[in-house]
């Protein structure tokens, strides 16, 4: 019986949340000019996928050129005494997308991906919000590299029809 409903889920094009299908192109990358936890989100990205990350530009069969990053935490609103309880997460990535050649697919986007969280500071709450805070940003930085991905797809469509 489990294998039967393992059978039907797979037929049925169900994939495991967070799950990226890569096209061939997208199978092997290589990223210039990441910052470290873009890198590390990008790393993590492709171990649920078929993809791998590749040392020099010569092995990759499209790559990610980072051109600016952009962090920003900002305070949406106050409490009465005047501390901030309400924040709001964005990160911006600007990049070219260059195929195996070298040559542009996409030229200078830029992603904007932002997140709020509510944080009521008290003695007791600062350590997990500010825990909250990582988790949520390490969460904008996977964002961003799904769309990153989503752009690349749509471009390598674009490119072979």
């Amino acid at each position: 019986m489990l294998l039967l409903t393992l059978l039907l889920l797979t037929a049925c094009g169900y994939h495991l949340r967070g799950a990226i299908d890569l096209p061939e192109a997208l199978n092997k990358m290589y990223v210039k000019g990441a910052s470290p936890e873009l890198s590390a989100a990008i790393e993590r990205t492709f171990r649920t996928t078929s993809g791998e990350l590749v040392a020099s530009p010569e092995e990759a069969g499209m790559i990610l050129n980072v051109l600016d990053e952009d962090y920003q935490r900002r305070t949406v609103s106050l409490d009465v005494t005047g501390y901030s309880n309400e924040y709001e997460l964005i990160y911006r990535l600007s990049f070219d997308l260059l195929d195996s050649e070298g040559k542009e697919l996409v030229s200078n986007q830029t992603i904007e991906v932002m997140e709020s969280y509510y944080n009521a500071q008290t003695s007791t709450t600062l350590l997990s919000k500010d825990n909250e805070e990582i988790v949520l940003r390490r969460e904008l930085y996977e964002e961003a590299v799904r769309s990153v991905i989503q752009r690349a797809r749509a471009e390598l469509k674009k490119k072979f029809h």
